[in-house]
């Protein structure tokens, strides 16, 4: 196995040959064995080692099998004990994500202290198996099918194409001592369950079945990446990126399979709620759909694409036309006296003062009001307003008012005036106001 892993090395991961690592060790077989391998070869690196508090003794028992094992090696050793129990507590996580997350932020800040790039984890090939099948009983996409990746940035896998039985024969035929995690046995997680119970029937119906898995799993690779590159050519001509929002064009999608499409681009941005997505290829302006930190809607001939962001509730009353208003540091209304009327600014009004009553209110638009457009005949709803000058679902949402102290509206924030307070003839006092965007 020793030549094995360190042709694999040389072929998958050419700079650990030369370039210090961080070997994620549990006292485990599988981190045991990946510990010997690399030291056989003389290579640099540090051990670290999380302790979950969760087995009681066993944890710390677990620790300072670790750490005897790094003092027997001369190799520096790291550790971090964390109360999972009490994290549980207070999360709806499970205590193996609350582990997980533990623990691979724990080996990232170690990383970054040490200045060291790669983190090595003993995954194997069995692991890879485990993942599929309960991947495969969630319902997941191609991507969940092909295996545990042998690399995501920092963290390197390089047991990852060896069997959990070349491992197991390394260790006992090189009378490595290694600690065996009781919970293992036990089938209280899913995992041990498909370990303990299901893998091994699979393999009394095919002698071959984990070699026939590999094969599977290097194929569905093969094909997860044409797609991805093909993705990657329609992104081109299906979007548009304005600022923080993508624009998906619907004509364009239409002549796609844009269900497919849909799914291998927004899955990236939390969506799970798939038919409702594909439904909004035909649906009116204003649907949406939402994840936990985008949001998708229907605007004309569009699908946009946009974070989540919480609307400021904005109420506040005006009294002083002397001073600049700030709400929030976001944005400002500034008033000025003037002689001349504001032209070709949407962001300045000139209004008659005398027509103000205190204290001016400036609010969030609710559903409801109504306004004298500048420019137009009569009274519209300002909802209607805002959807007639293509203002979309989300941001009339966003839409500022000004309102006089009897009620009335003075001003669609950066949009347009009330007839009713635009200046006259005869008006003797003008007042500018201005609505400045804090970048």
């Amino acid at each position: 196995m020793l030549l094995e892993f360190e042709s694999y090395l040389k072929d998958k991961f050419p700079y650990l040959l030369k370039e210090k690592s961080i070997l994620c060790c549990s006292g485990g077989i599988d981190s045991v064995v990946l510990f010997y391998l690399m030291l056989s070869l003389s290579k640099d690196f540090v051990v670290a080692h999380c302790n979950f508090k969760l087995r009681d003794i066993e944890s710390d028992q677990d620790e300072d099998f670790v750490r005897d094992l790094c003092k027997e090696n001369s190799i520096k050793f790291y550790t971090k004990s964390f109360d999972v129990k009490k994290i549980k507590a207070h999360s709806n996580k499970s205590t193996q994500m609350i582990a997980r997350d533990l623990r691979y932020n724990f080996f990232d800040q170690l990383s970054s202290n040490l200045n060291i790039k790669h983190i090595l984890t003993a995954h194997h090939l069995n692991d890879s198996l485990e993942g599929f099948i309960i991947n495969i009983s969630r319902g997941s996409g191609l991507d969940g099918l092909t295996g545990i990746p042998i690399e995501n940035n920092k963290i390197k896998r390089p047991l990852i194409c060896f069997e959990k039985s070349k491992i197991i024969d390394y260790a006992k035929s090189n009378n490595l001592n290694w600690r065996e995690d009781s919970s293992n046995k036990t089938d209280s997680y899913l995992r041990n369950q498909i370990r303990n119970n299901i893998i091994p029937e699979f393999e009394k119906l095919e002698g071959n079945f984990i070699k026939n898995f590999k094969k599977s799993i290097s194929y569905l690779q093969i094909s997860n990446t044409i797609i991805h590159g093909k993705i990657d050519e329609l992104k081109k001509n299906l979007l548009e990126y304005r600022g923080d929002e993508i624009a998906i064009k619907i004509k364009n999608l239409q002549e796609v399979n844009s269900e497919a499409f849909l799914y291998y681009f927004l899955r990236d941005f939390g969506f799970i709620d798939w038919n409702n997505i594909f439904k909004l290829i035909h649906s009116e302006s204003g649907k949406k759909v939402l994840s936990e930190s985008h949001i998708l809607f229907r605007n004309k001939l569009e699908l946009i694409l946009r974070p989540v962001k919480q609307i400021k509730k904005i109420n506040h009353l005006i009294n002083d036309i002397n001073n600049p208003f700030f709400i929030d540091n976001s944005f400002q209304i500034k008033f000025k006296k003037t002689t001349k009327i504001s032209k070709n600014n949407i962001n300045v009004v000139t209004v008659d003062i005398q027509k103000l009553k205190f204290p001016l209110l400036l609010r969030n638009f609710k559903d409801g009001d109504s306004f004298y457009p500048f420019g137009m005949d009569g009274s519209k709803k300002v909802g209607k307003f805002l959807k007639d000058n293509n203002i979309n679902h989300l941001d009339k949402q966003s839409a500022v008012v000004l309102v006089n102290g009897d009620n009335k509206i003075i001003w669609v924030i950066g949009m347009r005036l009330d007839n009713r307070f635009s200046v006259l003839e005869n008006t003797q006092k003008l007042l500018n106001i201005e609505y400045c965007k804090k970048n």
